[in-house]
């Protein structure tokens, strides 16, 4: 049997499973950058009423949209739908005035009915064109919303997720005909989510039947977006506004249905990225070189020649051909784990497609997964979401280091990066704070910025989410006046903690109860600690290895750390803390199973593995850090202390693993040592910190200097070269920076 020409057009690919598409369309397009706007779902098409005549073999009818959009309008998102074909066909949408791309949107079968949506891109008078390849089919246009290059028409950045379910009948109930299922979003999604992407499967339909999305508050549009007959498995992708209480409702017209649902991403006015649509632009097609995908195997599509690297999602449509079994069809960012959701849902020999709003990972890559017998795949770019060029201003911060959980905050996928960049928006940043793969900034505003890991809800933003590659606002802060990692101190002498420090607290700040705090601080384990203008330090939250500093037996809320007077600094490490006391001295508690109280006791290697007998693993009241006196400023982390002396010699004292106390030996001449030693070539040092394996410090010059381990690039440019440095060598660059943080394997610094 002879197939349908779209698909056998040639593949602009490589033949390779690392597949990179054709030349880059991001120079030429630079100024199309668009935002989005939701709407309720409009019908502006239905070939039923007018003209009341299908659409014949070869015939395009175009789409007047001037009505609906705004002048800036660039792009639409349509829910089209197929019905009545009368032979198999094919239906191809794309922007008047251009000539037909080889792409398509819909695959009909006779008599079939079928959704699918469309992002495509606006021809020159707001229209676009819809050509129907074979037979005569009726055709539904429902618009779901558009983006425009004016802020005054469009104003939402869609953040791109790895997919994640969120709705499952199957495993609660069915609903049945005439309900409407109300999903509710919570914190899956931010406050200020103005709409959602969703793939959207219907399955186990007990009669013909549509489903409906639109936003929770609304009266129920004339429009649908799943089309189902009995015992028929369909995905369809939607974007739909977001409504009261942030969500959606879910209506079946007919019989009884499961409904499962997969988030790909949101919209906001508050972060995000742009959109740029393209002509529809064939970028994968397995049958030209590559071959099917079999059961259980994995294509990665990098699509590094047809979009800007600081792309971070695509929208595509994917379509499944010549499937040799009933399979489904995935994708997700190359180096995430293969998540539990799908994109197409396919029977043997079907050829159905499916738009899909995608993340990206490291070189612009996507996973495309086919689970059972072979399959064929189609992708057709219709546009991709990138960030806009932003340059460092007043107050900038750069980070450098691994950056798998977006930790280094610069907009970029990459993995990381040993070159200093610009943590991306960000300016007038008066202190910054790093904590385990995740950064924060404080403003002169008084407002608190956050980016990385938000697992646990981190970030404080009120939505919980594997990561932001972009700083966000976290939610409520203003008036502050110092942060660290989960803190922030506000003028008024208040503490507001959030994600997970104590262990449970909101995914937002929440106040602490106290009203005369000076100075904040966090361990890295779910422990809080602050200080007060008489000079004395109190804790709050895990007691593991006595890091509140109180004993071993200590009521909830925020209790007094033992014995110490007299403090001007705080700085938490593992599960500890550290003090600097007025005279110089610097004191130390909890965790010590890596010497990092430099109480300049014996070492006890038993500490690490909990055996019977060991001793000064920990200590649950602060005792002094060994030989130091003068000492201006501390640094910490889960293995290591240092510190800073007037006279600007640095010291380190813990564990030295990958060279990390930078005192000049490796690991086999010197492991750890409970005793402060030397930091060896870093001379009129002013601020110090730690980093997982490592440290950084600033000098008099704001130079910023590093040692300890550099698997993931945390020595900065190559310059400081090597796997690890056993001494500090200079970055070259930032120069002047007046604080330096780190990250769990990077840092950050704040430059002029």
């Amino acid at each position: 049997m002879r197939r349908p020409a779209f698909l056998i057009a040639p593949a602009v690919l490589a033949l390779s499973l690392i597949v990179v598409g054709g030349s880059a369309d991001s120079a030429e397009q630079a100024d199309a950058v668009s935002l989005y706007r939701p709407i309720t779902p409009t019908r502006v098409l239905d070939t039923r009423v007018i003209p009341g005549n299908p659409v014949g073999a070869g015939q395009v009818i175009r789409l007047d949209l001037a009505q609906q959009v705004p002048a800036s309008a660039t792009a639409v998102v349509l829910n089209v739908t197929g019905t009545a074909p009368t032979g198999p066909t094919f239906v191809t949408v794309y922007p008047h005035g251009v000539p037909r791309p080889t792409a398509s949107n819909l695959n009909l079968t006779t008599n079939d009915t079928r959704p699918n949506l469309v992002t495509v891109a606006l021809g020159a008078a707001r229209d676009v064109d819809l050509f129907n390849h074979n037979g005569s089919v009726h055709l539904i246009a429902d618009l779901a919303g558009y983006y425009a290059t004016s802020p005054a028409d469009a104003d939402s950045r869609f953040t791109a997720l790895s997919p994640a379910r969120v709705l499952d009948t199957r495993q609660t109930q069915s609903v049945g005909p005439g309900a409407t299922l109300n999903l509710v979003l919570g914190n899956r999604i931010p406050v200020s989510a103005t709409a959602v992407v969703l793939n959207l499967t219907g399955t186990n339909a007990s009669a013909g039947t549509f489903v409906t999305a639109w936003p929770t508050g609304q009266f129920r549009p004339v429009a649908s977006n799943l089309n189902l007959t009995p015992g028929q498995t369909a995905p369809n992708l939607v974007t739909v506004a977001v409504g009261t209480n942030r969500s959606v409702n879910l209506f079946n017209n007919a019989g009884t249905v499961d409904l499962i649902a997969d988030l790909a991403g949101f919209y906001t006015a508050e972060f995000g990225a742009g959109f740029t649509p393209v002509t529809p632009k064939r970028v994968l097609d397995t049958r030209t070189g590559l071959g099917p995908l079999g059961a259980g195997a994995k294509l990665n599509l990098s699509l590094a020649g047809s979009v800007p690297a600081s792309t971070t999602g695509v929208v595509m449509n994917l379509t499944g051909t010549e499937p040799t079994a009933a399979t489904f069809a995935a994708a997700w960012p190359f180096g995430d784990q293969q998540p539990t959701v799908s994109n197409l849902n396919l029977a043997p020999g079907q050829t159905a497609p499916n738009l899909a709003a995608l993340s990206v990972g490291p070189n612009t890559t996507t996973v495309l997964y086919n689970n059972s017998g072979f399959l064929h795949l189609i992708a057709d770019l219709a546009g991709y979401f990138s960030l806009p060029q932003f340059d460092c201003g007043a107050g900038c911060v750069v980070a450098w280091g691994s950056n798998e959980s977006g930790q280094l905050g610069t907009g970029s996928v990459e993995p990381g990066s040993a070159a200093p960049t610009g943590v991306y928006g960000l300016s007038n940043v008066t202190a910054i704070a790093g904590g385990r793969n995740r950064g924060y900034a404080l403003r002169a505003d008084g407002t608190v910025w956050s980016w990385g890991l938000n697992a646990n809800g981190q970030l404080g933003t009120d939505w919980i989410g594997p990561k932001s590659i972009v700083p966000v606002r976290v939610t409520g802060l203003n008036g502050v006046t110092a942060i660290d990692d989960r803190v922030a101190l506000r003028s008024d002498g208040t503490v507001l903690t959030w994600g997970g420090l104590p262990p449970g607290s909101s995914n937002v700040p929440t106040n602490l109860g106290v009203t005369d705090a000076t100075a904040v601080a966090t361990a890295v384990t779910a422990t809080g600690y602050l200080l007060k203008a008489d000079g004395t330090v109190w804790s709050w939250g895990d007691n593991l290895m006595g890091a509140r500093g109180g004993g071993p037996n200590l009521p909830g809320g925020v209790t007094q750390v033992v014995g110490l007077t007299g403090v001007t600094k705080i700085v938490g490490g593992n599960a500890g803390g550290y003090a600097l006391k007025s005279d110089g001295t610097l004191w130390a508690w909890g965790d010590n199973r890596a010497g990092q109280l430099g109480n300049g006791l014996p070492y006890d290697p038993r500490c690490v593995n909990g055996e019977p007998g060991a001793t000064n693993c920990f200590s649950n009241v602060p005792v002094q850090v060994a030989g130091l006196t003068g000492v201006t400023a501390v640094g910490a982390d889960e293995r290591h202390g240092f510190a800073v002396l007037a006279d600007g010699t640095a010291w380190a004292w813990g564990n030295n693993g990958f060279g990390s106390l930078g005192v000049g030996k490796q690991c086999a001449e010197l492991c750890e040592t409970t005793t402060p030693m030397q930091i060896v070539g870093l001379a009129d040092a002013r601020s110090i910190t730690a980093t997982g394996y490592g440290g950084y410090a600033t000098d008099a010059a704001g130079r910023v200097w590093s040692w300890g381990d550099n698997s993931r690039g945390q020595l900065g440019p190559v310059t400081a070269g090597g796997t690890h440095s056993t001494v500090a060598k200079r970055l070259d660059t930032p120069i002047g920076a007046s604080a330096v943080a780190g990250g769990d394997l990077g840092g950050f610094a704040l430059v002029p």
